[in-house]
């Protein structure tokens, strides 16, 4: 008897990891962690790419990204719907009143699933000849190499005063 319920159980498992393969649902940890292990690459490359003024890390973003920035601060704080919408009120106003672009320092980058979420220091001088500083905690949701959503922790108020100048 007992050996009859282990051959039916064997055979429900194996038809069971049939239709996973089948159904194109991950079959395995490892798939699942080199996915994991692809998307932080990506990122991590990029932000070097960045930090070495090769890459522009914005070119990650998916053309209907959705970008938060966390907070309360009304100049800043909110969503951003498209990667122009985010360009064009946030990005490139930074960019005026910047002599010389943002250079990151990446702390850490994580991967979890399908998010990458990146602990950096950015820095970089501004039009007005003095130094922008902030930390940044970065949570990119990621599908297919291509980041589709992100949260974006970082100070505001420093954010914000940056953008309140006259570009220069």
């Amino acid at each position: 008897m007992a050996k009859n319920y282990r051959h039916t159980l064997l055979r429900s498992l194996s038809l069971a990891a049939c239709l996973t393969l089948a159904l194109g649902v991950p079959a395995t940890a490892a798939e699942d962690s080199a996915v994991e292990e692809t998307n932080r690459q990506i990122v991590d490359d990029a932000f070097k790419g960045w930090k070495a003024g090769t890459i522009n890390v914005f070119d990650l973003l998916a053309d209907d990204v959705i970008w938060t920035i966390t907070g309360f601060n009304p100049m800043v704080s909110g969503t951003y719907y498209g990667k122009e919408d985010l360009l064009s009120r946030t990005v490139e106003p930074f960019s005026e009143r910047m002599s010389e672009g943002l250079s990151p320092t990446v702390h850490s980058v994580w991967a979890d699933g399908e998010d990458v979420i990146i602990h950096f220091d950015g820095e970089g001088r501004t039009a007005a000849d003095d130094v922008y500083r902030n930390s940044y905690l970065w949570v990119f949701k990621m599908d297919d190499g291509v980041v589709t959503e992100v949260t974006a922790f970082l100070d505001t108020a420093a954010f914000a005063a940056l953008l309140s100048r006259d570009p220069d």
